[in-house]
């Protein structure tokens, strides 16, 4: 009969590793203290070819447990059975299993036992069996990252096999697009209230939403990759910063168990990490890049491509640079400077457009202009680029003179794509490029076509396809001209080219482009298309 007093623990995961490597690392128990937390002890006391003999002393929420364990080492049939001979526990036997998984080896712990004292049975059992779910937990997930950081620390000595392809991480900008995705993915979704759905969303952690299956490049070339969705809005930064950047952590770790080679930080994933003072790569193996460099490239082949089409002289332009002293502002302006006559720059801290500005004053170009004052910058600018990291528009419709152009690299966008009767500007969204093989997202990530995607998500595309598993961008104002040149000619080879101009989804066309052409040839007579 079975015994109604015997308490059931089964624990489940998905290893990224071969079934030897696994089973290597779980019987190497005296290596545990050194990598899981709750292990305090484990000492081998007699090993045979089948047959290990333990000493375990385990400690959870100040709570020991020491035991002498039998370990039966039963590999050809891939699973190793053990059982308590003495300790703390009346009973306490089990089995590791160990079976071939697509993504790699799953491992089942199950385990029975006993605690056996009278009395506070109940609650002695209950928690028990906590402490113990725990342990096994902490052991697989220790396994994991042991064998994910051996992997990554294999390709930095120059085994270029271990890893490969690229992960994506983004995130929605608002509510109201979250509910626009949820009813993609659901139609007959309907929201539920605003607080519930926050705080629901807001402890749901990160997760793998699409995998993205041979990516082809212009050369022929192939390279998988997957996009993950860091489960935050930009509004949730203020109330708790913390909780955001250990969701773009969890993100880079989905990234790392599917062996990715590179991870581009999308959005404000990548800002995260700036506003706290700690690098992402301090917590995780898989080489991070925030992808700004690729994208100020596309910024700036988009402002000359405009400049071309509406016959303004770069030369002679005045250049506003809103979020000047960000990583992508901040880029521009180095490679602009030198190209146009006058730049402005804003910001929000003084001290940093102080910096900057010092910075570009000595190319001796362009006269340099630096403010916190953004209505005053764009006001008489010809050419204007929002790169702020805001959580919502910052930018008024009406600031604009007739004939300006505008590129919002903003996610979200420093100006709103509320509708406006104004026809006698340019404003699209800049940063993005035409992409050499489509790629069909299951939600809408604010890409106007399927051929079309933003730079940062494209720096990781390339850099995968050229095996250059390196932190390319990183931290602030480390884009230089240099960089951006580089990372352009890399897309080019590949097949990424500036894209089309867009407006939110609507394309901005040649009977556009004519219209605002003429108004700024005709704005001081109030003449309009």
């Amino acid at each position: 009969m079975p015994d109604k007093d015997l308490i059931h623990i089964k624990v489940s995961r998905i290893l990224p590793a071969e079934k030897w490597k696994v089973i290597r690392l779980i019987t190497k128990v005296k290596d545990f203290p050194a990598f899981v937390p709750s292990i305090k002890e484990v000492s081998v006391l007699k090993k045979t070819k089948h047959k290990l003999f333990t000493k375990w002393r385990v400690q959870i929420n100040q709570i020991p447990i020491s035991w002498t364990e039998e370990d039966t080492l039963v590999l050809k049939e891939n699973y190793i059975a053990f059982k308590a001979i003495g300790g703390d526990l009346s009973l306490f036997k089990g089995e590791w299993r160990f079976s071939k998984h697509p993504q790699g080896t799953q491992v089942d712990v199950n385990v029975d036992l006993k605690v056996g004292i009278p009395a506070i049975t109940e609650f002695a059992d209950s928690y028990v069996k906590q402490m113990l779910t725990l342990n096994f937990e902490a052991i697989l997930s220790s396994v994991e990252r042991r064998l994910i950081s051996t992997k990554y620390a294999s390709y930095r000595k120059g085994d270029t096999n271990k890893i490969a392809g690229f992960g994506i991480i983004g995130h929605l900008y608002n509510f109201n697009h979250l509910d626009k995705c949820l009813k993609m993915l659901n139609p007959s979704f309907k929201m539920p209230s605003r607080e519930f759905i926050g705080q629901l969303f807001n402890i749901t952690p990160s997760f793998k939403l699409y995998d993205i299956v041979d990516f082809k490049s212009r050369t022929g070339q192939s390279v998988n990759g997957c996009f993950i969705v860091a489960t935050f809005i930009p509004d949730m930064m203020e109330r708790d910063i913390w909780s955001i950047f250990s969701k773009v952590v969890r993100g880079c770790k989905i990234a790392e168990k599917h062996g990715v080679g590179i991870v581009s930080l999308g959005g404000f994933t990548s800002i995260v990490a700036e506003r706290i003072g700690i690098q992402i790569t301090e917590e995780v193996d898989v080489p991070v890049t925030s992808g700004n460099t690729f994208t100020a490239a596309m910024v700036i082949d988009g402002v000359v491509k405009a400049s071309m089409l509406l016959e303004i002289d770069l030369g002679a332009a005045k250049v506003a640079i809103i979020g000047g002293t960000g990583d992508i502002g901040s880029g521009c302006a180095r490679v602009l400077v030198s190209k146009v006559n006058q730049l402005i720059i804003t910001g929000r801290t003084k001290s940093n457009l102080k910096r900057l500005g010092k910075e570009l004053s000595k190319e001796r170009k362009a006269k340099i202009i630096a403010t916190t004052d953004n209505e005053k910058a764009v006001k008489d600018a010809d050419i204007i680029i929002a790169a702020a990291s805001a959580t919502s528009s910052i930018l008024q419709i009406d600031w604009f003179k007739p004939g300006a152009i505008i590129c919002d690299v903003g996610y979200p966008k420093n100006i709103s794509y509320s509708e406006t009767s104004r026809d006698d500007i340019l404003v699209f969204s800049g940063g993005l490029t035409k992409s050499p093989t489509p790629i069909k997202f299951p939600i809408d990530i604010g890409l106007p076509a399927a051929d079309t995607i933003y730079g940062c998500f494209a720096e990781s595309i390339i850099l995968a396809l050229e095996k250059r598993f390196e932190k390319f961008s990183f931290g602030r104002g480390n884009i230089t001209a240099a960089k951006i040149e580089e990372i352009r000619n890399l897309g080019i080879k590949h097949g990424f080219e500036v894209s089309d101009f867009y407006w939110g989804n609507r394309l901005v066309d040649n009977s556009t482009i004519n219209c605002i052409k003429k108004a700024g040839y005709r704005s001081k007579n109030g003449i309009k298309c």
